[in-house]
């Protein structure tokens, strides 16, 4: 087999190796067609307000410097909103460098009035809750786990 043969089955098996263990596939997403930015104004139609806080304080944790909600390790987290009717939402968490994983996804119906999502505690690293309805991205929560 000529040098340049060799190099291109090489290049192959190593290609096909590296896809078959997932080195090549993209990062999981909550729904890659949701995009960045969150719907204001459908927001407002189903939620008063919505907070991440720690469940265990009843707290917000403190803004970091890009405006992440910082919370402990150890701190259970969750999400309590105050809705304007029953509303299902799906609460995707999904890290923002360098997580492959899903660190969270469930989608619940949330009662009108005051409720909340339990989330749990997550592994140091930067995250985003995203809040989805109907389909729709209505909030990002950002935080961090130092």
């Amino acid at each position: 087999m000529s040098p340049t043969k060799r190099f291109v089955v090489v290049g192959l098996a190593l290609v096909f190796g590296a896809q078959a263990c997932g080195l090549l596939s993209p990062p999981e997403s909550c729904d890659p067609d949701l995009g960045g930015t969150a719907d204001e104004a459908m927001f407002a139609d189903s939620f008063l307000s919505m907070e991440l806080l720690n469940e265990s304080t009843g707290q917000p944790g403190p803004q970091d410097s890009e405006g992440a909600a910082t919370f402990a390790e150890t701190d259970p987290l969750v999400i309590r909103a105050e809705t304007r009717s029953e509303v299902s939402v799906r609460a995707c968490v999904q890290p923002r460098t360098g997580g492959r994983e899903i660190a969270f996804d469930q989608t619940v119906t949330m009662a009108r009035g005051s409720d909340s999502i339990s989330l749990g505690a997550f592994q140091p690293g930067r995250y985003v809750v995203r809040v989805i309805v109907k389909g729709v991205l209505v909030r990002n929560l950002p935080f961090r786990i130092p």
